[in-house]
């Protein structure tokens, strides 16, 4: 597969789209989470590069459609967010700051595909499950607490047995990861669902007393082979830093671009 930078972002838009609510507002389509309004679960991505000065969409007009689509994110009570990949559109991270977002995020994107995959090393102890629409509802309970307690998310309340029957569903689309040492559940993680060869590794955390043990290695090696038995060819994630990416590293994964989140507070 010839990998472009645009390929990525059509897949994370066709992904988003079979979980969220979504608005075209060109050269923009946003995506609403119809259940959270957390800030990472609401974005507008770009439908093509904008932002550089040749753009049919640069001044007054690119002005009038980020107008348009603070006042949509408004409308629902949502806060105005971007995510995109820095070389798809190089130019648009000063047209939104220019316009008032700020840079809240940015992460290197990783690759990884069969021929860099590199199998993690065994943990003694260590068991990772596949949870499906017919796992156990601990199990899915687990999984949630540990994303939860992982990404150091404590201002909500604890996750429920309800909470994890609301994600059984996603389960048809999604694959979900629980890992346990000696029976401790201590990470967790998924990819979303396969599309024209591609799947995005999300959500991988690991319980702060259980770090730098190579269990995230482990998890995300399991992940990554699991996709590409169903056919994926390229699987991506991002990762805080170029330190955090070697965890990523280890199991095949490559840098391959910077990812970029702007908001408007």
């Amino acid at each position: 597969m010839n990998l472009s930078v645009a390929d990525l972002e059509a897949y994370m838009r066709k992904a988003a789209a079979l979980t969220h609510d979504v608005v075209e507002r060109p050269p923009f389509v946003l995506f609403f989470n119809p259940h959270d309004a957390l800030r990472f679960y609401n974005y507008a991505k770009l439908l093509e590069p904008v932002g550089d000065a040749p753009s049919t969409h640069s001044g007054e007009v690119l002005s009038d459609a980020l107008a348009e689509v603070r006042a949509a994110f408004v409308a629902r009570d949502r806060l105005p967010r971007f995510e995109f990949i820095a070389e798809f559109a190089p130019d648009f991270g000063a047209a939104l700051a220019a316009a008032g977002f700020t840079l809240e995020d940015r992460t290197v994107l990783l690759t990884c595909t069969r021929e860099t995959f590199r199998p993690a090393p065994l943990i003694p102890g260590l068991e990772i499950i596949t949870l499906t629409p017919d796992s156990p509802a601990e199990d899915l309970l687990a999984h949630t607490e540990v994303q939860q307690r992982g990404f150091g998310d404590t201002s909500g309340e604890q996750p429920t047995l309800a909470d994890a029957e609301h994600f059984r569903p996603k389960l048809e689309r999604y694959a979900a990861f629980l890992a346990r040492l000696d029976g401790v559940p201590v990470a967790a993680g998924d990819f979303t669902a396969p599309l024209d060869g591609f799947t995005e590794l999300v959500g991988i955390a690991t319980l702060e007393a259980y770090r730098r043990r190579g269990i995230a290695s482990a998890l995300t090696a399991q992940a990554a082979q699991t996709a590409f038995e169903r056919g994926v060819e390229v699987a991506f994630l991002t990762a805080a830093d170029e330190r955090a990416g070697r965890v990523y590293e280890r199991v095949g994964f490559r840098p391959y671009a910077t990812a970029l989140a702007y908001c408007a507070e």
